[in-house]
C-alpha cells in the first residue's frame, strides 16, 4: 500500500474521458513523475489530487486516509505551477510565509521558516526583492520555497520547469531532486520532458489516453518498454519496416531472430534505439547485411547521430556513434548495420 494511492479514477469533459480508471501509488518520500503527451490526461489527474477537480468516479487516499471529498485547502499539499503564480505585489519571503500566515504561525516562527527555506532555495540574499526583480528561475525557486514552507503532506508539481530556458532548466530540476531527496518529500511530478522525468524520478508513469501504459525505473521504462508506444515517447527510437518469417523477421537481406507472434509474411515493425545499432564500412556485396548511405552527422557533444538511408526500402535510420570515431563514416559513405538483437521490439505493423 502506497502513501498516496489514485484508485481508479475515471474522468470525462464534454463526454470526453480524460482520465480512463487511473490507478497509481507512490511511497512515501517518493518522486513519481506522470509523463506523457498533451491530452493523455497528467494533469488532469494532479489536479485531482490537488482538489482542484473533482474525479467522475475512483478515489485519492493519503496515508490510508481517503480525501476524495476533502476540500483543496485541507488537503495539505503543495502545488507548484508552470507560470509560477507569485503574488506580484509581495516579497519573496512575503510569498514563502503566506500560507503559513494563513495558518496563524507566530511572527518569530514565519520568519524563521521562511529564511531557512530561502536559504534552501538558494536565494539567502533575495528575500527582500519583489517578483519582477528576479529572473524566472528565481521566482520558481520562491514558488518552491512557498509551497514547501507548510510542510505539506505530499508536493504536486505541475510542468513547473516549461517556461523556462534550457540551462536553467536543467540547474532547477537538480535542485528540486536535491531539495525533495533531503525533505523526504513524497512528490507527484507532471510533465511532458522525457529527459525531465528520466532525470528526477525515483519511478515514470507513462500515461496515453487516460491510462497508465507503464510505471517503473526510469532504467526500466527506458530499457524495458511496456509497449510500442512507450518505446516511442521514451527516447529516440527508429521505427524500420520488416517482414515476418519462420521464428524471425527479415529487414531488407538481413534476418533478425525475433518471434514477432505475426503470421509469416506479415509486416512488422522494428524499433530500435539509435544507441542499440552498430555500423562497420561496407565493401562490396551485401551479403545479408543491412546496407545503408550515410547522409548526415550532428554533433551533440560526446556522440554523433549519423542519419543513414537503407538501401531497404528507402528508410532513414538514426545511428549514435562515439564523437570520435563518427569520422570514419563520413557522409556518403557505405555501411553495413546490425541490430542488437536483446534490445530491440518487434510489433505487427
Amino acid at each position: 500500500m502506497g502513501y498516496l494511492e489514485l484508485k481508479g479514477l475515471r474522468k470525462s469533459f464534454g463526454g470526453q474521458p480524460a482520465l480512463d480508471g487511473l490507478d497509481l501509488d507512490l511511497r512515501e518520500g517518493e518522486l513519481v513523475s506522470l509523463l506523457g503527451p498533451s491530452g493523455c490526461g497528467k494533469t488532469t489527474a494532479l489536479r485531482i489530487v490537488a482538489g482542484f477537480e473533482t474525479a467522475d468516479t475512483g478515489h485519492v487516499v493519503v496515508d490510508g486516509k481517503d480525501i476524495t471529498s476533502v476540500p483543496a485547502n485541507r488537503r495539505d499539499m503543495g502545488m507548484v505551477f508552470q507560470a509560477y503564480s507569485l503574488f506580484p505585489n509581495m516579497t519573496a519571503a512575503q510569498n514563502i510565509a503566506f500560507g503559513l500566515r494563513l495558518r496563524k504561525t507566530s511572527g518569530a516562527e514565519r520568519a524563521k521558516r521562511t529564511d531557512e527555506l530561502l536559504e534552501l532555495v538558494g536565494l539567502g540574499a533575495f528575500g527582500a526583492r519583489y517578483p519582477h526583480q528576479m529572473s524566472g528561475g528565481q521566482q520558481q525557486r520562491v514558488a518552491l520555497a512557498r509551497a514547501l514552507a507548510i510542510q505539506p503532506r505530499v508536493l504536486l508539481l505541475d510542468e513547473p520547469l516549461s517556461a523556462l530556458d534550457a540551462k536553467v532548466r536543467v540547474s532547477l530540476r537538480d535542485e528540486i531532486r536535491r531539495i525533495q531527496t533531503e525533505l523526504g518529500m513524497t512528490t507527484l511530478f507532471v510533465t511532458h520532458d522525457q529527459e525531465e522525468a528520466l532525470a528526477v524520478s525515483d519511478r515514470v508513469g507513462v500515461m496515453s489516453q487516460g491510462r497508465l501504459e507503464q510505471l517503473g525505473t526510469p532504467a526500466v521504462v527506458y530499457r524495458e518498454p511496456a509497449s510500442a508506444f512507450v518505446a516511442q515517447f521514451v527516447g529516440v527510437t527508429n521505427s524500420v519496416d520488416g517482414t515476418a518469417e519462420a521464428g524471425s523477421v527479415r529487414v531488407g537481406g538481413f534476418r533478425l531472430a525475433s518471434d514477432s507472434g505475426v503470421a509469416d509474411g506479415g509486416g512488422v515493425k522494428v524499433i530500435v534505439r539509435p544507441e542499440d545499432i552498430t555500423l562497420a564500412s561496407h565493401e562490396g556485396e551485401s551479403n545479408g547485411a543491412l546496407v545503408g548511405t550515410v547522409l548526415t552527422h550532428s554533433f551533440l557533444g560526446p556522440i554523433t547521430r549519423l542519419v543513414v538511408r537503407l538501401e531497404a526500402g528507402e528508410q532513414l535510420v538514426r545511428v549514435d556513434q562515439p564523437s570520435n570515431q563518427a569520422a570514419d563514416y563520413p557522409p556518403g559513405s557505405t555501411v553495413s548495420l546490425a541490430f542488437a538483437e536483446s534490445r530491440v521490439m518487434v510489433v505487427p505493423a
